[in-house]
């Protein structure tokens, strides 16, 4: 998963061809800073602890893009789906959060953090769904005002198949969230969001996955 966190940083997203008739969005990531955020100005940190949650941690290097890239992956059974997912028909969720640095060793901050989530749900409710809201996520932290970023759906594709008939559809969601944004939803102690009609509940697993990978948010020493 650590590749598609590379792909969404630069604006390359790769499109599936969608489902006869639907739009498919790309994502884009914000314009790049002149330099990467100072710490002094950035939300706290998390302190490295034992984190409690059922993500699986990855990172890899990529020679050619000289670049590191780290993952937190969280795969949802159906009880913990049912927990994450409030409101709105799902069948299957992931989500995966995650940043990009130059060269192997972090020497400054990543610019944005990319949040994908992946949902597997019946093809009417699916299409329903777009109908609903703006195509923004407002993600809600301790009550606040939201942060609304663009969530596009950057792929979809059908699953189920009989004949020409996809009974459901897995959609692909791309977040980009700046590191400052990110770190004030990992400080927040209830975190909830709005996808259309999805409503997603973060505190508890998810949200302590979102914390173990700022943790590893970590300066090499100069």
């Amino acid at each position: 998963m650590t590749r598609i966190h590379s792909l969404a940083a630069a604006a390359l997203v790769v499109v599936a061809t969608p489902l006869a008739g639907q739009a498919v969005a790309t994502a884009a990531a914000p314009a790049a800073a002149s330099s990467a955020p100072a710490a002094s100005k950035l939300p706290p940190i998390p302190a490295a602890r034992q984190f409690t949650h059922w993500g699986e941690f990855e990172s890899s290097y990529d020679e050619d893009e000289n670049s590191s890239s780290v993952a937190m992956n969280l795969g949802f059974d159906e009880t913990q789906r049912d927990v994450f997912i409030r409101r709105g028909s799902v069948l299957r969720a992931e989500m995966s959060t995650g940043f990009v640095f130059d060269g192997r060793v972090m020497k400054q901050y990543p610019e944005v953090v990319t949040m994908m989530f992946k949902f597997t749900r019946p093809t009417d409710e699916a299409l329903k769904s777009d109908r609903v809201g703006t195509g923004d996520i407002a993600i809600y932290v301790d009550g606040g005002v939201p942060i609304v970023v663009p969530g596009p759906l950057v792929s979809r594709n059908g699953v189920d198949i009989t004949g020409n008939h996809a009974r459901n559809v897995e959609d692909t969601y791309i977040v980009v969230l700046s590191l400052s944004q990110f770190l004030r939803i990992v400080n927040g102690a209830q975190v909830d969001a709005q996808l259309h009609e999805l409503r997603m509940e973060f505190t508890g697993g998810p949200l302590e996955a979102m914390r173990d990978l700022a943790s590893r948010l970590e300066l090499a020493p100069q």
